[in-house]
């Protein structure tokens, strides 16, 4: 029995270290659409000396040690050097001259069920310190399950309870590298360089990378390995979560891609960290008992 159970132990190892090397290895996808079209200006400044290119974001030394005291749950031992993104345009770059038109044409676009839906997303987050004695609480972790939410009605964190721990604690990590980010780039806003933008949201803190857009690429990531059958709907939540950003007026589409950037090295982290792949396994059991559905009255 106890060579049995040692060789059930090395064959789960090998197929976690198998499965984690395929996970490892996903290359972003390219950019497609007018985040590839507008990658086509040049994103230096226009001159050695444009004012506009000195603004920045206030930098706040108080919420950013408040923000950055919650440490990574799973990537403890990863700097934000380990992670590779494009520094954002410079703000008197033709790139951004783009990307302030493509928005005012958004805002011309936008329809009231755009903006209506739009402000929705802009309140679908994690708040990582919440508690569960919140009265919050179970909204935020419904919100964990906004990305991939039309695929059953089990998902959900009451059927699926170490999923919703395990996206909990991603969301952890990835809001510690997201804010190093905002804090290392300090971006201001689209309509804080063109006033003719008409921003439906006021957001105090730096612009790039996007949190809403990278937290979703991030959990569209992580549901593909679970149901790859459904990987397309995961991805198009995402990116719908992105894009509504850009329709409030928010963010520019560099900030929508560098979080796609930013989200897929992330999960290729995740993947190689052994303290993930261990609650993974744990998830992967859960789907594989409870992602179905039952066909039974709930009451």
């Amino acid at each position: 029995m106890k060579k049995l159970h040692l060789i059930l132990v090395a064959l789960f190892i090998l197929s976690t270290a198998a499965f984690s090397q395929k996970a490892k290895q996903r290359e972003l996808t390219p950019a497609r659409g007018y985040y590839k079209s507008l990658q086509t200006f040049s994103k230096n400044p226009k001159s050695p000396s444009e004012a506009i290119d000195k603004e920045k974001f206030p930098y706040d030394p108080v919420s950013a040690e408040k923000r950055l005291s919650l440490k990574p749950y799973f990537l403890e031992n990863v700097m934000l050097n380990d992670f590779n993104i494009p520094d954002p345009p410079a703000n008197s770059s033709e790139q951004t001259r783009a990307e302030l038109n493509y928005l005012l044409a958004l805002q011309q676009q936008r329809t009231q069920l755009d903006i209506e839906s739009s402000l929705y997303m802009a309140g679908v987050f994690y708040n990582v310190r919440v508690k569960r004695e919140d009265s919050t609480y179970n909204q935020y972790r419904q919100n964990l399950f906004f990305i991939g939410r039309t695929i059953g009605s089990w998902f959900n964190p009451k059927d699926l309870p170490l999923t919703a721990d395990l996206i909990a604690h991603v969301w952890q990590d990835a809001s510690y590298f997201i804010w190093s980010f905002k804090y290392k780039y300090l971006r201001i806003r689209p309509y804080k360089i063109d006033t003719d933008i008409k921003n439906l949201e006021e957001t105090n803190w730096a612009a790039y990378p996007s949190g809403h857009a990278a937290n979703s690429y991030i959990n569209a990531y992580i549901y593909q390995e679970l149901a790859p059958e459904f990987a397309d709907t995961f991805i198009k939540d995402a990116y719908d979560m992105a894009h509504s950003r850009e329709i409030i007026g928010v963010h520019y589409p560099s900030d929508s891609e560098a979080s796609r950037i930013l989200a897929r090295q992330f999960v290729n982290k995740l993947f190689q960290n052994e303290k993930f792949l261990k609650d993974f396994e744990l998830v992967k059991k859960e789907w594989s008992e409870k992602a179905k559905e039952s066909y039974k009255n709930p009451n």
